[in-house]
């Protein structure tokens, strides 16, 4: 289908010249923040540049016969020939509004531009919205006259809320259809991918991104931004401007104010004027100007969250999948966030609650979770009203989450670089790196010189605080002594390794091209965590798998009589990695270092039963009633144990280093 969007999508000049095959040139770059208003005037505010991008990113169409343009412009530009141009040229209009039903604004232009089509071109409206509280007849006649065009002869009217289509339909205007915006179909892998834990381990040192209204108004700024200052004293934050900085002093002209090559402009000037103007402290880490929404969504990146007062600011944020907690003051967010379920508070509340408190209750996954299966229908809504008129949306929604990488929000795109804590005894110089997934954190240490790889598979201990995502794996600190690289795969909950995002994380090219660089790669692990080493050891390429008090599955149909772990019980046990004897087709050896319960004992025999000789098993006294690993950790024997099977010991070297633990010596089979 030949659309025509009418929208403005990109910041740059549109030529005089009526030529075909020519482009508008960008904006040249400037080092002022006055330097930015030519290329503010293109798009006006920043925030249009998420919403107008939107369908022309998202809905299927014929390339090279679609374009990108003003309407009421291209009626000025093709005089009398215009309806009948347009006609020949495309197939339909796409219009994307935004919260243009105000008093202020004067949609005369757009009017005249629809009206005189007369019909020979359909076109449907995207995202219309109100803001503020006001009647009918306040508006502008241009802006009446519009609405009610739309209501008449658009194919489809799709306004933003409930809100607004309540206040339109008492006005007469009933032929709207509640969509959202179009900014939040266009990356739903991203949005279904958010999750909060990152920014809630972090509490009150999380890295936040805020946008907001600090806008002149008789020399001071407004009340809605200096509250927005208050709420954001002694946390660790960027600020986005979108329309305000152009009321500003005299020192947006001063050279080098701002940097164009990374969209941020020099922080200390402005911490200081505002300061002067808010009568608050102001003082953000940055500030940023975008032009280009990739950009916008690339600094998102570099933060744990956003929280703030613009709806588009935080929609970036989530178009790159990083969480979002929205300030609602207005009717336009109310209403949006409604919509979509989005995690929203006022200012007021945020600050009475501080950071920590909003981040654990607003990214809670029961919160999450919500929000997802809201937007699951949302775009299916979306899908159903354009399909009813012939337009297709490619953006679909994926059955499983697709994990976002993380960044090293320390200034380099990569992998986040823990903090390393008081207690957490590592070489100087030696950083964890830390992955996310939605189901697990991944985290990387990777000493110099080391040749072998351990990966470590978290077990379903209590007092593990699974919310930190830079917690140390298991067994980290006696592996990285010994010399040994390791790989923590950690667990988000008790989820027995069933989400598969860890198979998608394991076959990633990055992952698996690191993983190449080792001479040999094991695997260790207990309980929980003995059944994720052994279920994945072939796909990682495992030598050797340690298994301490091995569970092989927890699959009904694969061992009836297992009864302990209930709620792991309930979990999903088919398809893939459902069960570890059959995960470890290709290690050379497999130790079970297992108790004397008769259910231990039945998983062991599944093991010997499926690996023959390269099992090396040996049962503990169970004597003190403890599991084997707090067993093997009270003798002050465990880094001993797991290194000789991860060395490739044979049996006679395990029971040396178990000594009087061992009540049943097994030789390998």
């Amino acid at each position: 289908m030949r659309i025509l969007f009418h929208a403005p999508v990109l910041s740059v000049h549109r030529p005089d010249p009526a030529l075909s095959s020519i482009l508008g040139v960008p904006p040249t770059v400037t080092d002022t923040l006055f330097g930015l208003k030519p290329a503010h005037k293109l798009t006006g505010n920043r925030g249009n540049i998420i919403h107008a991008e939107a369908p022309a990113r998202s809905l299927r169409k014929d390339p090279d016969g679609s374009a990108v343009g003003n309407i009421a412009n291209l009626q000025k530009n093709l005089g009398e020939g215009y309806a009948e141009t347009i006609a020949e040229h495309f197939d339909m209009i796409v219009v994307s509004l935004a919260n243009f039903i105000r008093p202020n604004h004067d949609g005369i232009r757009l009017f005249s531009a629809l009206e005189a089509l007369d019909g020979r071109v359909p076109f449907v409206v995207l995202g219309a919205g109100m803001q503020g509280s006001h009647a009918f007849t306040d508006l502008m006649p241009g802006n009446r006259d519009l609405l009610a065009l739309l209501n008449e002869r658009a194919n489809l009217f799709g306004v933003r809320g409930t809100q607004t289509a309540e206040w339109l339909a008492q006005n007469g205007l009933e032929n709207t259809t509640v969509l959202g915006c179009p900014s939040l179909y266009v990356y739903p892998q991203s949005i279904l991918a958010i999750d909060g834990t990152a920014a809630q381990a972090k509490g009150r040192q999380a890295n936040v991104m805020t946008a907001g209204h600090f806008s002149m108004r008789e020399g001071a700024i407004v009340e809605r931004g200096t509250e927005l200052a208050k709420a954001f004293d002694k946390i660790d934050a960027s600020y986005v401007f979108q329309d305000e900085i152009f009321g500003y002093g005299k020192f947006i002209k001063d050279r080098f104010g701002y940097n164009e090559g990374n969209n941020i402009a020099q922080p200390e000037e402005l911490n200081r004027w505002l300061s002067r103007k808010c009568g608050h402290k102001v003082d953000f880490n940055r500030y940023y100007y975008f032009s280009e929404a990739g950009a916008w969504r690339q600094a998102a990146m570099l933060h744990d969250v956003y929280i703030g007062d613009r709806f588009h600011g935080g929609v970036a944020a989530l178009q790159a999948g990083q969480p979002a907690i929205f300030l609602k003051h207005d009717n336009r967010v109310a209403e949006l966030t409604e919509h979509f379920g989005l995690p929203a508070l006022n200012t007021q509340k945020f600050m009475r609650k501080g950071l920590k408190a909003v981040l654990d209750e607003y990214l809670s996954p029961e919160m999450l979770d919500t929000m997802k299966a809201t937007y699951r229908q949302r775009h299916a809504e979306y899908v159903a009203a354009l399909a009813a008129h012939g337009l297709e949306v490619d953006t679909i929604v994926p059955d499983e989450p697709q994990p976002v990488p993380a960044v090293d929000r320390q200034g380099h795109l990569g992998a986040i670089r823990s903090p390393q804590a008081p207690d957490e005894v590592l070489p100087e110089g030696l950083w964890p790196t830390t992955t996310l997934t939605p189901s697990y954190a991944m985290r990387r240490l990777h000493p110099e010189g080391a040749r072998e790889l351990v990966v470590t598979f978290e077990g379903a201990g209590q007092a593990l605080d699974r919310k930190d995502p830079l917690r140390p794996g298991f067994g980290e600190r006696f592996l990285i002594k010994a010399g040994y690289a390791v790989l923590s795969v950690l667990p988000h909950q008790q989820n027995w390794y069933r989400p598969l995002d860890l198979e998608q994380y394991f076959q990633a090219p990055d992952t698996r091209a690191w993983m190449a660089g080792f001479d040999k790669v094991h695997v260790l692990g207990s309980g929980m965590g003995a059944f994720g080493a052994m279920a994945f050891a072939d796909l990682i390429g495992a030598e050797n798998v340690v298994a301490l008090q091995p569970i092989t599955t927890l699959a009904e149909d694969l061992i009836p009589g297992e009864i302990r772990f209930p709620a792991a019980r309930k979990l999903d046990w088919s398809g893939a990695y459902r069960d570890g004897c059959a995960g470890c087709d290709t290690a050379a050896r497999i130790y079970a270092i297992h108790g004397d319960h008769p259910l231990d004992l039945a998983h062991v025999a599944r093991l010997r039963d499926a690996l023959g000789a390269r099992l090396i098993s040996a049962e503990l006294s169970h004597d003190s009633k403890r599991p084997v690993t707090p067993l093997l950790r009270a003798k002050r024997c465990l880094p001993r144990t797991a290194l000789t099977c991860l060395r490739g010991g044979d049996a006679a070297a395990l029971e040396q280093v178990l000594g009087e633990l061992i009540t049943q010596k097994t030789p390998a089979e």
